[in-house]
């Protein structure tokens, strides 16, 4: 099995933590250091993440990805597609659909975790 296949099934467990919500298994699936943009811009922490969800502030109904591609580049996998994700922030159902990419990569302990997200409103025609 590849490195791109390997974090393709991990990247689904965030999905499905991210969902659950478990933040336990979320957070292992995050570096300390990861850098999280949001569609609207906003920059957030492992910990805001993590909080956001925890509280219930953020909750992911559902995300589901189309056009999905996995590269394993320099040492990395980058994943990106376009993710539609029902959510409710702070007590209001937002249907989004966005591009991202998130990036995986090795950390010391050996275990791969995301690095980077960065998602775009994809703009409904």
């Amino acid at each position: 099995m590849s490195s791109a296949t390997d974090v393709l099934a991990l990247d689904h467990k965030r999905r499905e933590a991210m969902t659950a919500p478990n933040v336990d298994a979320l957070s292992d699936l995050l570096a300390e250091n990861v850098v999280w943009i949001h569609a609207t811009a906003r920059v957030d922490t492992k910990a805001g993440l993590l909080e956001a969800i925890g509280s219930g502030s953020t909750k992911y109904l559902s995300i589901d990805v189309q056009d999905e591609t996995v590269k394993e580049i320099g040492g990395v996998v980058l994943i990106g597609g376009i993710a539609h994700i029902k959510a409710e922030i702070k007590n209001e159902v937002r249907d989004l659909q966005n591009r991202f990419t998130i990036i995986w990569a090795p950390q010391p302990d050996g275990a791969w975790r995301v690095v980077n997200w960065q998602s775009t409103t994809v703009r409904k025609p």
